[in-house]
C-alpha cells in the first residue's frame, strides 16, 4: 500500500478580499490506487471546492449528498459532513456571511445545511470557470493561488442591503461574552427582528442558533489546540455544565465528544490544526510561485 500523504495548506487572504473570503486553501491527498480516506467535517460557513482526482462522496444528517462532483458548494452549516475521498487534490475558499451576500444571488437560508453540485445550480455559474483555471497539475500551487485570488478579486459584487449590519453581526457573534439573541441585537444596535431577518438572509440561521454554534466551535478549536485539556478543559465558559455541552455536541455533530475524539480524522485533524494556527497568527505561509 502507498504511504498516506495528506497536505492541507491555508493561504493568506489579501487585503480587499478578506471581508468576503475568510480562507483560501489547498489540499493534496496521495493514496494507493483503490484506497479511500473517511472523515467528518464540523459546522462551518459556506465553502466552495474544486476537485481533481478520485471522486469525493459526502453526506449530511439531513440527507443532502454529493457524489463525484468536480465543483462542490457547502452552504453554511450547523451539521457535520461525513465524506470519503481517494487520491486527489482540491482548491477551495470559504466565504464570510458578507461574502455570501455580496457574491451569491440567493439568501443563505435556502442553502443552509446543504451540499450542492455547483455545476448544476445556476446560482453558482459565475464560479464554474475556476475549475478549468486550476486544473493543470503541471502548474505550481503558487501560480494557481495567484489565479484564484485574481479571479475572486475580479468578481462584481452585488449591492448588499444592510451591509454594515451584516459585518457588525459577524464580528459580534465571535464575542464569547454574548450569550443571547437579545445581547447580540444590543451589541449591534439594531432591533431584534431586523437582526433575525439579516441573520437568516446572510448567515443562514437565527441569531440564537448562530451563538450556540459559535460556542460549540470555540470548544472544538480549544480541544484541537490543546487536546491534553480533554473536553472538560476545552469546554467553552458559556456552557452551564458538561451535560449542556454534550447535548450541543450531539446536535451539531450527531455523536458524543468521546465518539468524535475516537474517530480517525486523517484530513480534518490537519485542517483544524492549520485553521487554529492561522487564526492565532493571522496569516498563512505563502506558496512559492516557482
Amino acid at each position: 500500500m502507498t504511504a498516506r500523504r495528506v497536505i492541507i495548506q491555508y493561504c493568506p487572504v489579501p487585503p480587499g478580499l478578506e471581508r468576503y473570503v475568510t480562507a483560501l486553501f489547498y489540499c493534496d491527498v496521495d493514496l494507493g490506487a483503490d484506497e479511500r480516506l473517511h472523515d467528518v467535517l464540523c459546522p462551518d460557513w459556506a465553502t466552495f471546492r474544486f476537485h481533481y482526482g478520485a471522486p469525493v462522496r459526502a453526506t449530511t444528517r439531513s440527507g443532502s449528498r454529493i457524489d463525484g462532483s468536480c465543483f462542490t458548494v457547502s452552504g453554511p452549516r450547523t451539521q457535520e459532513v461525513r465524506f470519503s475521498m481517494g487520491a486527489a487534490r482540491q482548491w477551495g475558499f470559504r466565504v464570510s456571511p458578507l461574502g455570501w451576500a455580496a457574491l451569491v444571488d440567493a439568501p443563505a437560508y435556502l442553502y443552509a445545511d446543504r451540499l450542492i453540485d455547483g455545476d448544476h445550480d445556476p446560482v453558482f455559474a459565475r464560479f464554474m470557470p475556476l475549475h478549468d483555471l486550476l486544473a493543470d497539475p503541471g502548474v505550481s500551487p503558487g501560480a494557481h493561488l495567484d489565479c484564484l485570488i485574481a479571479f475572486l478579486a475580479g468578481l462584481d459584487l452585488r449591492d448588499v442591503p444592510h451591509e454594515a449590519l451584516i459585518a457588525a453581526i459577524g464580528e459580534a457573534v465571535l464575542d464569547p461574552e454574548l450569550r443571547t439573541a437579545v445581547d447580540l441585537a444590543a451589541a449591534v444596535g439594531a432591533h431584534p427582528r431586523m437582526v433575525e431577518r439579516v441573520c437568516r438572509a446572510a448567515f443562514g440561521f437565527s441569531p440564537k442558533l448562530l451563538l450556540r454554534r459559535q460556542r460549540f466551535l470555540r470548544s472544538v478549536e480549544q480541544f484541537t489546540e490543546a487536546p491534553a485539556l480533554k473536553w472538560i478543559g476545552a469546554m467553552d465558559e458559556a456552557y452551564h455544565d458538561q451535560a449542556q455541552f454534550v447535548r450541543d455536541f450531539k446536535a451539531f455533530m450527531g455523536m458524543t465528544p468521546r465518539e468524535y475524539a475516537a474517530l480517525d480524522k486523517p484530513l480534518t485533524e490537519t485542517l483544524m490544526r492549520e485553521r487554529v494556527r492561522l487564526g492565532r497568527t493571522g496569516m498563512g505561509r505563502r506558496f512559492r510561485a516557482g
